[in-house]
């Protein structure tokens, strides 16, 4: 079938009860909206694209996704974050594959024409951000912002998924490096495909999949472990708890946020281990991480329901984090010493399954 109109797809009458009906429908959908915003962005001299704070594979390679569907260098979109990559097999991965995140300050916001956020959302900043024109992410959608276009899709595994659809909708080329970093993306923030992912995060790995560098994957995911995440695995172990198949832990002042996200994981490989909630304090900020095998009761529910009062709090079934100033925990439950925060913690989780 010829047709004359560039951006419409034909099909035979007997393909539209199919499969490739609804595909075709959702990305010419996907089309449109890449369209309008590649257009908006097309005339900006200079364009932020901000991760969230310790930025981990699925940000870094948002940002080098969405940098080729704008048709931008490194020069004209910069890929910026409040905070560091600190996490060694993130650091790994941003040395192999040349990604530079540039560590920026909010009075810098204003010297950009225009702001896309990629793997996250404004409210996770905790400060009014000047403007925000474009916002794409697969965590569950947050209110307290505007921007001009959105792309919120929290039935997804990663934000990589969502800008594969975005390339793809637009015919863009997707180069060895950008394929490499995203297929390692939705590898690592769907554990493979064991938690929270569905046959759209497949789909998108199994694109990229011819596209990108096995053995460099391979590379990147052979960071070690390392003697400083020995000591704290030995520190939940002395202070953790196991009650009820609920392993909950506070780790006191922590050097670094990812350590705490890192046990929340490690502790959930343990038998008879349902759900893990590890907290600890960074620079006077309470982090709460949480995870479960994701068929029980929602992680993401729980942190919004238990501290979303006083802080960012939010997260999916299978995955949660909450960010408190210490300020706020104590006005809500006390000047509480270390024993009392991981039985708060403990008393929180245990209620909620319980409702």
């Amino acid at each position: 079938m010829h047709l004359e109109f560039p951006n419409v797809t034909g099909l035979e009458v007997a393909e539209l009860l199919s499969e490739p009906l609804l595909t075709q429908l959702s990305r010419s959908t996907t089309r449109a909206k890449v369209q309008q915003y590649q257009r908006y962005f097309a005339d900006a001299d200079r364009v932020l694209i901000l991760l969230h704070n310790d930025p981990d594979p699925d940000a870094m390679a948002s940002g080098l996704a969405l940098r080729t569907v704008l048709r931008r260098t490194k020069t004209t979109a910069i890929i910026g974050a409040l905070g560091d990559v600190t996490r060694p097999e993130n650091l790994r991965m941003a040395k192999l594959l040349d990604i530079q995140v540039e560590r920026i300050t909010p009075d810098a916001f204003n010297h950009f024409d225009r702001v896309a956020t990629v793997d996250v959302q404004p409210h996770y900043f905790g400060i009014a951000l000047p403007k925000v024109d474009l916002v794409i992410d697969h965590h569950p959608e947050q209110p307290g912002y505007t921007a001009i276009y959105k792309d919120i899709r929290a039935d997804y595994g990663s934000t990589s998924t969502i800008l594969t659809e975005h390339l793809r909708a637009v015919g863009m080329s997707i180069s060895e490096r950008t394929a490499t970093a995203m297929l390692y993306a939705i590898k690592s923030d769907t554990l493979f495909f064991a938690r929270h992912t569905n046959r759209l995060d497949l789909d998108a790995f199994t694109y990229l999949y011819p596209l990108a560098d096995s053995a460099m994957i391979r590379k990147m995911e052979g960071a070690e472990i390392t003697l400083e995440r020995l000591e704290y695995v030995r520190r939940a172990m002395k202070y953790g708890a196991l009650h009820n198949q609920v392993f909950t832990a506070f780790l006191g002042t922590s050097s670094r946020e990812d350590f705490i996200v890192y046990l929340a994981d490690f502790f959930l490989q343990l038998e008879d281990v349902k759900w893990t909630v590890v907290a600890g304090v960074v620079n006077d900020t309470l982090i709460v991480s949480v995870r479960n095998l994701g068929y029980t009761r929602n992680a993401g529910e729980f942190v919004r329901q238990s501290f979303a009062d006083i802080g960012s709090a939010g997260g999916h079934r299978s995955m949660a984090k909450a960010l408190l100033p210490l300020e706020n925990f104590r006005e809500k439950f006390g000047n509480l010493d270390d024993a009392q925060v991981a039985q708060t913690l403990h008393q929180l989780i245990n209620a909620f399954l319980k409702d």
